[in-house]
C-alpha cells in the first residue's frame, strides 16, 4: 500500500486549462535573461542585410555623417552656413537647419501580437518568437548605446513608447507588449488594417535617422501599408522580419486534416494531405505570398528575413546578418 501511494505520489500532474495556455506566452524573465546572451554583437547596418538577401543594392544615402533633423529659428551659436533662406525669408525670422550625428539612430522595434501569431506547432508560439527576436535587438542596441523604443499592436489596440538609453524604457515595451500577447486566447486570421495603422503611428512619431524593425507575420501587407512604409523610408532605415512555424510552409503528409480560422469555428476545410497535389498546392500558395512581399519590399529597398518558431532566435539573426 505504501509503495503504490508513493508511486501515486510522483506522477506529474495534469494541468488546468488555464495553466496550460498560460504556458505558451513569454515571460517578462525569459525576455530579460536574453539580454545576458548579446553583449558581444551589434546591430547590422540595413545595406549589409540587404546585401545578405538580395545580392546587394546601392546605398540611399550618403553624407560626412551628419543627417537632417529640423528647422528652428536661429540661435546665438548656430552656424550660419545652415541657416534656411527659404523659411526665413516666409516667416520674416532667421531660421536654421539642425543636423544630428547619423550613428545616433534611435531603434524602434514594431512588433505584432495578434491572432495570426497565436500559432505554434513545436516548441513556441510565433507571438513568443516575436518578442524573443525584439528582446534580443532591444538588448543590443542598449549594449551599442542607442536608444530604443518602439510599438506592439494587436487587432485593436496599440501601445508606443517612446525611444530612450535606459533599461527601463526597454522593459515598459515588453510589459507593453506582453500586457497584449496575453489577451490573445485562440489563433485566427488578421486583417492588414493593424498594420497600416502601426505604420501611420510611427510615421507621425518618427525621428529622421532612426532604425526600424517589423516583426510579426508581415504577409497581408497591403497597398496602404505599403505606401506608408515607402514614405518611412526615406527617412529611416528598416528591416521586416517574417515570423513563420515551419507547419505554414509544408503540409505533413499524415492523411485527412481539418483546418479551422479558430478553436471554435464552425467552418472546417477538410484536406487529405496524402496526396501530393494538395501538398504542393499548399507550399505554393505560402511561397507564392512570400515571394510577392519580398519583390514588394525589395523595390523599397527594405530587406525582408525569416524567423521560425522551432530555432532559437538568436543564430537566426546572424545567418541573415541582421546582428553580426
Amino acid at each position: 500500500m505504501s509503495q503504490q501511494n508513493h508511486k501515486e505520489q510522483i506522477q506529474p500532474k495534469a494541468l488546468s486549462s488555464e495553466e496550460a495556455l498560460a504556458s505558451l506566452y513569454s515571460s517578462l524573465d525569459d525576455l530579460v535573461a536574453l539580454r545576458f546572451h548579446v553583449k558581444q554583437y551589434k546591430l547590422n547596418s540595413q545595406q549589409k542585410v540587404l546585401e545578405q538577401t538580395s545580392g546587394g543594392h546601392p546605398s540611399l544615402r550618403k553624407g560626412s555623417g551628419m543627417i537632417f533633423s529640423e528647422v528652428r529659428q536661429y540661435q546665438p551659436g548656430d552656424d550660419i552656413r545652415h541657416i534656411d533662406w527659404r523659411v526665413s525669408a516666409r516667416t520674416q525670422k532667421v531660421h536654421t537647419k539642425v543636423f544630428s550625428e547619423e550613428h545616433e539612430k534611435p531603434v524602434l522595434l514594431v512588433t505584432e501580437q495578434s491572432p495570426a501569431l497565436f500559432f505554434g506547432s513545436r516548441v513556441q508560439l510565433k507571438a513568443a518568437q516575436a518578442l524573443n527576436v525584439a528582446a534580443l535587438l532591444g538588448w543590443i542596441a542598449l549594449h551599442q548605446n542607442d536608444q530604443v523604443g518602439g510599438m506592439a499592436f494587436n487587432q485593436t489596440q496599440q501601445a508606443w513608447i517612446a525611444p530612450k538609453r535606459q533599461s527601463r524604457t526597454l522593459l515598459q515595451w515588453f510589459h507593453q507588449a506582453l500586457h497584449l500577447q496575453h489577451q490573445l486566447k485562440q489563433p485566427g486570421t488578421t486583417t492588414p488594417e493593424p498594420w497600416q495603422q502601426a505604420c501611420q503611428q510611427l510615421s507621425r512619431q518618427l525621428r529622421p535617422g532612426s532604425k526600424i524593425f517589423l516583426i510579426g507575420d508581415l504577409l497581408n501587407f497591403n497597398d496602404a501599408t505599403l505606401d506608408q512604409l515607402r514614405n518611412l523610408r526615406k527617412q529611416a532605415e528598416i528591416t521586416a522580419i517574417h515570423i513563420y512555424d515551419p507547419l505554414e510552409k509544408n503540409l505533413p503528409q499524415q492523411g485527412w486534416l481539418s483546418f479551422t480560422s479558430g478553436w471554435f469555428s464552425d467552418r472546417i476545410l477538410p484536406l487529405n494531405s496524402a496526396q501530393k497535389t494538395i501538398r504542393s498546392r499548399y507550399r505554393h500558395n505560402y511561397v507564392s505570398r512570400w515571394q510577392a512581399l519580398q519583390k514588394r519590399l525589395q523595390t523599397l529597398h527594405i530587406p525582408l528575413v525569416e524567423v521560425s518558431t522551432q530555432q532559437a532566435a538568436l543564430p537566426q539573426l546572424i545567418q541573415h546578418r541582421v546582428i553580426q
